[in-house]
């Protein structure tokens, strides 16, 4: 019940980090690591926090040890793309974000997988990454300027800018 209810959103957010190809097998880790790890839960109504840290953990060491990996933009989003219209747009998107997302740390890249490929608030990314609010900040806006600072002015025009209110006020 636990694993069909959360499997998803897990999968999305280890798609994110990591990329597709090493996604399923990192959900399915970050399940059985949490099902070993169940008696250290000391609120059970905070499991989706506690299980979604546990697989940001266990993507950043996948990443830090294959450093080189891939990583998907779309992290689940096929449905989005292909009623989307023109799937030729995300492939170019995908391929000029790609070369800039790659470059990205691990931390970077859980940063803005929590916060815009799931949604989450600023607060909830830095709880999933044991981290404080304002080092969720920080990594985010590093990952944006990172970003900015390879692709080409104005080529998608999606990323928002660092002092935007969405970054800093969350």
């Amino acid at each position: 019940m636990l694993v069909q209810q959360h499997a998803t959103q897990l999968y999305r957010l280890a798609a994110g980090i990591v990329g597709v190809t090493d996604a399923q097998d990192l959900t399915q880790d970050s399940f059985t690591a949490a099902w070993r790890q169940l008696p250290k839960l000391r609120d059970p109504e905070r499991f989706p926090q506690w299980l979604r840290r546990i697989c940001v953990n266990r993507c950043r060491t996948h990443l830090h040890t294959h450093r080189a990996s891939p990583i998907s933009l779309e992290a689940g989003r096929a449905d989005e793309i292909a009623g989307a219209g023109d799937f030729r747009d995300a492939i170019d998107a995908r391929a000029v974000i790609g070369p800039a997302f790659r470059r990205l740390s691990a931390d970077q890249r859980a940063v803005l997988a929590l916060h815009y490929g799931l949604g989450l608030s600023i607060r909830e990314a830095a709880e999933a990454m044991d981290v404080r609010v304002g080092t969720a900040k920080s990594r985010l806006n590093a990952a944006l300027r990172a970003m900015r600072a390879v692709l080409a002015p104005g080529a998608l025009g999606a990323l928002p800018a660092a002092d935007e209110a969405e970054v800093v006020s969350q």
